[in-house]
């Protein structure tokens, strides 16, 4: 009796006709191979193009010549780059050094070669691929896209203090430059970092919104730095002998350095794997958004470049991931330094900028298309209002109508303004709300806020170190009020991970709405994960949330004591077991 390869006996009168039709098969394979030239996978090399690789001379205009090539190679064609170091001067609208269009099917080798930016550009631009790979970089930029420095003296009545620019490291752009291209949003915030070691401090706000960035007369390598108002009470605790970092979203004479770095969206089955970044331009690193398949990122790190002195590596999210029809798969990456959230996965919300009828509004946000789940969410008193499906969209004087299939009553008015539209209705893409992600094996060291942040369902996060964040190592739960992100984590696993001396509670659950019971955050289990927390910090914190199982973790205090249930705090939640 012969055997399947999984499993299945087959008789002996079988094998025979079966091994005639299998070879018949290849033969035709064989065939078709021999008698057609696109069946057989074109290898494009960037050395044909022109390139130097000195690491000096500028080989984007080659490089983007030889993606153009591996693009018209079709489907199966792969770009190879030598180990080399290629710099890419500045490109175009400040968009990707690369771009991607409606590519199906290539893969860029870089070989573990070393692409050096201009901060005016990102790296890639991913739109409408499909099985798209890009692996095997090193990414830094020079110039800089931020600078640091070591503060000399601090004046918290006047509300600022004098920083001494580290050598090597870019001055900053004159001040009036600054405003009179970015407007309002001016310099944006930094962090004081540890004087020592390569983290903000953790007794001080982890930012400060900026004012003004004066050079002193007679100390060339000096600012003055004036915080906003709120902030200037927050000086008290800074030092002489701390460090700042500060984003440059303006580099030289005001060419623009802000944007995302990789940007992947309306695409499906694309992977990055393999591909270290040891800085980022003032913008998210990833932007993973309304994708319509999965996006792999694998192997991947942000990390400080060797023998470096920067303090920090990125000012943004590591990765960035919003209104996808499903999830990123992000396993076995490494993030550290960084002074936003190394993972965000949700989506983002919409406002109704017009009540047109109780079925018919004009949103201010995210594209919703007919047949699209929507849930939508009064934040004022804490109710799902509807959970519907849009019906139709049409256009109305340019602008466009979503129909919802179902009225809904109450609904008020907004434009997605921080801390202004607080009280506005939330409209959710339930159909893209990024679901069924996974975050497994990765490694999060030192970083000012949280590793991973979710507001998705559906997913798993599993077998992750987190280590000395300084947020939370999970937060799970909507946020409204500053950033309008949603909707509100349902049905997640967070099981095997190890988490230490976080800033804040380790793993935190929570529901958040202005007034109400608001329980919408629910069925989470949280299980089989080593916690060692910092004096006086639970390890696990559930608020307003229902339905969470927490079994077999362990929650230890500095010295190794496992502190059993006292470790976990639950508060204004419904259905929480603690086993």
């Amino acid at each position: 009796m012969g055997y399947h390869p999984w499993g299945r006996s087959l008789h002996m009168g079988t094998v025979g006709p079966m091994l005639r039709t299998v070879a018949l098969i290849l033969a035709g394979f064989v065939v078709l191979s021999c008698g057609s030239k696109e069946a057989v996978p074109r290898v494009v090399h960037v050395r044909d193009f022109g390139v130097v690789g000195d690491g000096r001379a500028d080989d984007g205009p080659a490089i983007r010549r030889a993606v153009e090539a591996a693009i018209e190679a079709g489907p199966g064609a792969t770009l190879v780059f030598e180990k080399r170091t290629y710099r890419l001067g500045m490109h175009g609208d400040g968009g990707g050094q690369i771009s991607l269009t409606n590519v199906d099917g290539l893969t860029i080798e870089g070989n573990g070669s070393t692409l050096l930016l201009h901060p005016h550009n990102g790296i890639f631009d991913v739109r409408d691929c499909r099985n798209v790979v890009i692996r095997g970089f090193v990414i830094d930029f020079d110039p800089l896209p931020f600078t640091q420095g070591t503060i000399l003296a601090v004046d918290a009545v006047a509300g600022s203090f004098d920083l001494e620019i580290h050598d090597g490291y870019p001055f900053p752009p004159p001040d009036a430059l600054v405003k009179k291209l970015r407007g309002a949003g001016g310099w944006r915030w930094g962090s004081v970092i540890d004087p020592t070691a390569r983290h903000r401090r953790w007794d001080v706000s982890d930012h400060f919104y900026i004012e003004s960035v004066n050079a002193l007369a007679g100390q060339p390598r000096t600012v003055r730095i004036k915080v906003t108002e709120p902030y200037a009470g927050r000086l008290a605790p800074v030092r002489a002998g701390d460090r700042f970092f500060l984003p440059l979203q303006l580099v030289g004479e005001g060419v623009r350095a802000f944007g995302s770095n990789i940007l992947i969206t309306r695409s499906a089955e694309c992977t990055i794997e393999n591909v270290t970044i040891h800085t980022a331009r003032s913008g998210m690193v990833y932007t993973l958004i309304r994708n319509e398949g999965r996006i792999t990122l694998r192997n991947n790190r942000i990390a400080f470049a060797p023998g470096s002195t920067r303090i920090c590596t990125t000012w943004k999210d590591g990765v960035h991931c919003k209104d996808n029809r499903v999830g990123p798969l992000i396993e076995n990456c490494y993030f550290e330094g960084m002074l936003d959230d190394s993972i965000n996965i949700g989506a983002n919300t919409a406002m109704a900028v017009e009540v047109i009828s109780p079925t018919e509004f004009r949103l201010k946000g995210p594209d919703f298309g007919p047949g699209d789940k929507v849930m939508v969410f009064d934040p004022n008193g804490g109710s799902i209002l509807a959970e519907t499906r849009v019906a139709t969209v049409r256009s109305e004087k340019g602008r466009r109508v979503i129909v919802l299939a179902d009225p809904v009553e109450g609904v008020v008015t907004g434009r997605k303004r921080r801390h202004v539209d607080i009280k506005s209705t939330h409209f959710y893409n339930m159909s893209y709300a990024s679901n069924r992600f996974v975050v497994r094996d990765c490694t999060f060291g030192p970083q000012r806020r949280h590793a991973i942040l979710v507001r998705s369902s559906d997913g798993i996060i599993e077998g992750n170190v987190v280590d000395r964040v300084g947020g939370a190592a999970v937060s799970m739960g909507n946020e409204m009020g500053s950033f309008y992100e949603g909707p509100f984590p349902r049905n997640n696993i967070i099981r095997h991970n190890t988490i230490r001396n976080t800033q804040r509670p380790a793993i935190h659950i929570y529901t958040r709405s202005l007034g109400g019971s608001a329980r919408h955050t629910r069925d989470i289990r949280v299980e089989g994960n080593t916690i060692t927390v910092l004096p006086g910090s639970p390890g696990i914190l559930i608020r307003a949330a229902a339905n969470v199982l927490i079994t077999g973790n362990r929650i230890l205090d500095s010295s190794g004591a496992d502190l059993g249930a006292t470790g976990v705090k639950v508060t204004g939640s419904t259905g929480v077991r603690v086993e």
